[in-house]
């Protein structure tokens, strides 16, 4: 099956789950979001669980819609590259919100690593053509500002997930380098 539509069921299915807990219990939602207190005392595993669950439908929708424009425009062609971009970038936007946003911040969503993905690919293309062409890289700054000037969006995990999607995109150029070379 092809990344990036695991990547949206695994949103969808996030989605489903946080608006259950969100009716059932609040506060099993809150221990799979992601709570920079929680975490600077030892719930590392939120860095994780907080990419997929979110209690919010428009934060599903927008994050369905970039993922189908992804496979669409790139048809999942990095293979299980994918994952390593996704998770990648999802983990380095969460970071980023650790270490930057105030400690009683919440935050939850798959936006972090879906501007992780689109990174990696504007990145790759770019070195895969060896051209600098602008029109990627001006999209994604142009959907990375908009995005940050909406309320409750998590602008730092947006930011860090473009870095760990272009660093994947670097970091899988140069290993391919290294074993070209031998």
């Amino acid at each position: 099956m092809r990344p990036t539509l695991v990547l949206l069921a695994l949103t969808a299915a996030g989605f489903i789950a946080g608006a259950v807990l969100a009716v059932v219990d609040p506060r099993l939602l809150i221990l799979l979001m992601l709570n920079n207190e929680a975490v600077l005392k030892g719930a590392y595993y939120e860095l994780l669980t907080s990419v997929f669950v979110t209690p919010s439908f428009t934060d599903f929708a927008l994050n369905a819609i970039a993922l189908y424009v992804l496979y669409r425009i790139y048809n999942s062609e990095a293979g299980p590259v994918e994952y390593v971009a996704f998770f990648a970038a999802a983990l380095a936007g969460n970071f980023a919100t650790v270490a930057v946003l105030p400690p009683r911040t919440l935050s939850a969503g798959a936006s972090g690593g879906i501007f992780g993905l689109f990174s990696y690919y504007v990145v790759a293309d770019m070195m895969k053509s060896r051209q600098v062409n602008w029109v990627g890289p001006a999209f994604l700054g142009a959907l990375f500002l908009s995005s940050a000037i909406l309320p409750q969006v998590n602008w730092v995990a947006h930011l860090g997930g473009i870095l760990g999607g272009s660093a994947v995109a670097l970091a899988e150029r140069a290993l391919a380098g290294g074993r070209k070379s031998n």
